[in-house]
């Protein structure tokens, strides 16, 4: 795949964009770490990357986003011994289905339940949210610890980074995933997560991240994402 050095374009405090820069991690990439504002939406920027959202990977010249897409391409350009997508075609799909899954069964409600200021809106969207996570608590492999087995994979990533921040639902929302036996499994697969080296390697501080959860939940925030919970549209 050549070799320049990739550059890894990210935000501390973005759990999309930390699906990047786990997926790095994970499978040993030498690559630049790049702090960047995504509200900054200057010309140099919008040329990385149009649409002026992270992640974005910039390898041999040429840019790569959309969160879901960085993972696969990291696995694809550095191939090595540790692969985060199975190479059996039916798991390998498997993993895109589930990962589809948490795009649009699983972040929808959490950000829902964290924006809305409704008290009936956010008791529905914790409802489905609860209901997400125990649909795909059923479908991890056992005994794991991850959701298809031994390694840290493309599903794993893909939630991740919210799955280490329940904190801040549990902070602003009072909501916690119940210790009952029916997510006894999605407790083991949360734990392992959260002590596998290259998701350790990209945790925040704890009360800085629930600062800048803050404006989120009290309905004040300013941001693509927000807006998109505001008027009910995909979340970017």
């Amino acid at each position: 795949m050549g070799e320049s050095k990739p550059k890894l374009y990210c935000a501390w405090f973005c759990p999309f964009a930390h699906r990047a820069w786990i997926s790095m991690l994970a499978k040993g990439v030498d690559f630049e770490y790049i702090e960047q504002d995504p509200y900054n939406k200057s010309a140099g920027w919008l040329a990385v990357n149009p649409r002026g959202l992270i992640p974005v990977i910039v390898h041999n010249g040429k840019s790569v986003y959309e969160s879901h897409v960085c993972i696969e391409y990291i696995d694809e350009a550095w191939p090595g011994e540790q692969s985060l997508l199975p190479k059996d075609p039916y798991q390998r799909a498997k993993a895109r289905m589930w990962g589809d899954f948490i795009s649009k069964k699983i972040i929808p409600p959490y950000y829902r339940f964290l924006l809305k200021q409704s008290s009936e809106i956010q008791n529905e969207a914790r409802e489905q949210f609860l209901a997400a996570i125990l649909e795909f608590t059923k479908a991890m492999d056992e005994p794991g610890p991850f959701f298809q087995g031994t390694e840290l994979g493309y599903v794993d990533i893909m939630f991740a980074p919210w799955a280490c921040r329940m904190y801040i639902l549990e902070h602003y929302r009072g909501f916690e995933i119940p210790q009952t036996d029916e997510f006894r499994r999605y407790h083991a697969w949360a734990e392992a997560v959260k002590n596998h080296p290259s998701v350790k390697a990209v945790l925040q501080d704890k009360d800085r991240v629930l600062a800048n959860a803050k404006p989120y939940a009290e309905g004040n925030a300013k941001s693509e994402l927000a807006d998109a919970v505001r008027k009910g549209t995909t979340i970017p």
